[in-house]
């Protein structure tokens, strides 16, 4: 199976079949659940175009006192910076591809090792967690955090297929939250 192929025909799907009240079931779902009752230093990642809506979960966890961290993409090495976000959106302006960062003067940068858990975006997930992304800045981040931070993947139903294209370096996630459950994935060899 073709990645790239793969990649553009479930984007060009999302887009098709993209739901805001969907969107609204899984984000209450992940709130409702020990995953982010337990965590206090949450990575979450700020929406763009038909991802997993985030802006009003960051909200909520800002307003429950619950540290929010979100990446800076470093497109020269594609790797990520990790800054606390204090104050949601004021302290963030249009980065690369158009996505939402944290403003130069509003950086507070954060070890990744501070971590307690990482909302992991993707296109497309398989039931036992495999992921596939976007172009590899999660799988080279995630080899930062320490051993005990948990990865957790928001999907819609709709885009978890029993299997995907993968490679060796892709990073698979340990639990995904969907408009209907919080599945602990069983890892597995890709």
């Amino acid at each position: 199976m073709d990645k790239s192929m793969f990649r553009k025909e479930v984007l060009a799907r999302r887009k098709e079949i993209y739901c805001a009240d969907t969107d609204a079931k899984i984000i209450e779902q992940f709130l409702d659940s020990d995953l982010y009752k337990n965590a206090d230093w949450i990575m979450a990642y700020v929406s763009f175009g038909t991802e997993i809506y985030t802006h009003d979960f960051i909200k909520k966890a800002l307003a429950d006192g619950k540290h929010i961290v979100v990446p800076i993409c470093n497109i020269e090495d594609h790797t990520v910076t990790l800054s606390e976000l204090i104050n949601f959106p004021e302290d963030l302006e249009e980065g690369h591809y158009g996505i939402l960062e944290v403003r130069a003067e509003c950086m507070r940068i954060v070890d990744p090792k501070k971590i307690d858990l990482v909302m992991v975006p993707g296109c497309a997930f398989s039931p036992s967690g495999h992921r596939m992304g976007f172009g590899g800045y999660y799988d080279r981040f995630l080899e930062t955090v320490s051993d005990d931070c948990i990865t957790v993947a928001l999907i819609r139903e709709d885009f978890i297929f029993d299997k995907i294209p993968m490679e060796e370096h892709d990073k698979s996630v340990q639990f995904m939250v969907t408009e209907k459950c919080v599945n602990c994935c069983p890892i597995q060899e890709a």
